[in-house]
């Protein structure tokens, strides 16, 4: 239904409930003419005022959504450096160290070699107390020991041990770079003698010798190893000697008493022409095994020769080479057995027995050590 017919049938029931009938309709003061025609007068609008003050700021948001990050900065330049702060306490005391009872150490602790020599000589000086019931070691560091013109002299009941002959080496320019008494032992070290001026001898021992270099080189005379009554065995041994005057000798290794050499190589050199070279020169009897003896230059080259009177040298399972052979005077006994041998005995007077021996191009001698 429309709202015409709405308001129509509105209209008849009041004019129904009022019992007016169409009188009461005529009456009514407002009638659908009258409202229809009814004009509202607008009025015109003036010009806008000014702003007015504003008003008082909102509540704030809520954060927005952090932007990227922007590039660093360049870094500031250093600050100065503060002062220095107060030293630490001192940290505790470390476990001790070993303590011995007999062995005293050396370290190439000084600024030179001869320096270092001072100490080693040093060292053995202040043993005290030494005997045969109270042994000493002297423990030498590696190093250089240069002891000049010094004679290193080992007392009775003390040992000399370096630390391998290729890293321990004892020096002098004297006639003598080291002295050891009856027993005593020498090893691990290497000993040099170096006189421009005269004999020089590397070793000189009553004791006994293990893994020892022993070299010397002088002008009129040259031992390696002078065996003085030595009370040990002389046990894989190196010695050498040269000597470069006229009418000089050259001893890589000499006998004065009984002697065991085991091991070893021994080379004697004299670049003289009017020289005597020998790889072992024996006053007293000799026993030597293993041991490679070699003589070179000069007028004699002997790789033994026996130089005492009624003595017996003997040679097994070694090595011998050398020009002049053998010499061996009237009275002495040379015998070499399983060794490989010159085969010349020019030089000898007395008596040589190589029986069962070969030569250099491993022929065999003869008996009496010729070819």
């Amino acid at each position: 239904m429309s709202r015409r017919s709405l308001c129509a049938a509105a209209l008849l029931a009041a004019v129904a409930v009022g019992g007016g009938g169409i009188s009461a309709l005529a009456a009514t003061p407002h009638s659908r003419a009258a409202k229809k025609h009814k004009v509202t007068t607008k009025t015109k609008t003036g010009p806008r005022g000014p702003r007015g003050p504003a008003g008082p700021a909102g509540r704030k948001g809520a954060q927005g959504a952090a932007g990227a990050p922007g590039a660093n900065g360049t870094n500031g330049s250093n600050g100065s450096s503060g002062s220095s702060g107060s030293n630490g306490s001192n940290g505790a005391n470390g476990a001790a160290g070993p303590s011995f009872l007999r062995t005293v150490i050396v370290s190439p602790t000084a600024n030179t070699e001869t320096g270092n020599g001072a100490v080693l000589l040093a060292a053995v000086a202040g043993l005290t107390n030494v005997n045969s019931g109270n042994p000493a070691l002297i423990m030498v560091e590696p190093g250089i020991y240069d002891l000049g013109s010094s004679t290193l002299s080992l007392p009775t009941n003390v040992d000399l041990a370096g630390s391998g002959q290729d890293t321990t080496t004892i020096e002098g320019e004297g006639t003598l770079t080291l002295s050891a008494a009856t027993d005593t032992e020498v090893r691990e070290v290497s000993v040099v003698d170096a006189d421009a001026s005269g004999a020089a001898t590397a070793i000189s021992t009553a004791g006994g010798l293990a893994d020892v270099t022993a070299r010397a080189s002088g002008t009129s005379a040259a031992t390696g190893v002078m065996a003085n009554t030595p009370s040990m065995v002389l046990l894989d041994v190196t010695a050498s000697a040269n000597t470069s005057a006229a009418s000089s000798s050259a001893a890589a290794i000499q006998t004065v008493n009984t002697a065991t050499i085991s091991g070893g190589t021994f080379t004697a050199n004299d670049s003289a022409g009017s020289g005597e070279a020998a790889a072992l020169s024996a006053e007293n009897a000799a026993a030597v095994n293993g041991a490679t003896l070699q003589a070179t230059g000069g007028a004699d080259a002997y790789p033994v020769a026996l130089i005492g009177s009624s003595q017996t040298v003997t040679i097994i399972a070694s090595t011998l080479t050398g020009a002049g052979g053998l010499f061996v005077p009237t009275g002495d006994i040379l015998d070499i057995g399983a060794s490989q041998e010159p085969g010349v005995v020019t030089g000898v007077t007395g008596t040589a027995r190589c029986p069962n021996d070969t030569l250099a191009n491993y022929a065999t001698a003869s008996s009496d050590c010729s070819v």
